[in-house]
């Protein structure tokens, strides 16, 4: 009897052994940009605060799955990188340091806050797509809806295409984040 539970004990850690071995390591990724130069904004409280509402994306996608687009409907998914959250929070939290780049004069943020925002920044992407092909694709609507504002705001639509490599994980990410880069220079929020 004992002799059996040796060699079973054996032949579990063999196959635990054999299947840690063929998986590649797995990274994390996060679309957090390089920090750029800003100027620090005056002492005291800011008198403008924009909120960032998180930002909508299909929920094929809104999942920590890194993912590239093979022959039409296939989504192929990594297996050796994720994102470090939802891919929507990724964007919400790239999208939302990028406007702050923008306006530092203003308190830009995602998170709730207990007064009311001067601006509100409302984003629906509609499609975010990366293909094996190297061609990646985003489309989308936005609104940036004023507190003291008596007239509707009109939403604005836009579409964006990079090209480049996907040969791997950092590759795709470096592409998202071109794209959400881009989408949020389009967002006019006064200023930059």
């Amino acid at each position: 009897m004992r002799v059996s539970v040796v060699r079973i004990a054996g032949a579990c850690c063999a196959v635990l052994l054999l299947a840690s071995c063929g998986a590649p390591p797995l990274t994390v990724f996060t679309l957090s940009a390089p920090q750029t130069a800003v100027d620090a904004s005056p002492a005291g409280r800011t008198k403008l605060v924009i909120t960032v509402a998180r930002v909508s994306i299909p929920d094929a996608l809104d999942t920590e799955d890194i993912v590239v687009r093979d022959d039409g409907s296939i989504l192929r998914r990594s297996r050796s990188g994720r994102w470090a959250s939802r891919l929507s929070l990724g964007i919400t939290d790239r999208l939302t340091q990028r406007l702050a780049e923008r306006r530092p004069d203003a308190l830009v943020t995602d998170r709730p806050l207990s007064d009311a925002a001067n601006l509100r920044v409302l984003v629906n992407i509609e499609r975010l797509d990366v293909t094996a092909a190297g061609v990646a694709t985003l489309d989308a609507d936005w609104l940036v809806a004023r507190r003291d504002a008596g007239a509707a705001t009109v939403p604005v639509r836009g579409h964006f295409s990079a090209t480049g490599p996907v040969g791997s994980d950092r590759d795709v990410v470096t592409m998202v984040g071109h794209l959400v880069d881009r989408l949020a220079a389009a967002i006019n929020i006064g200023r930059g």
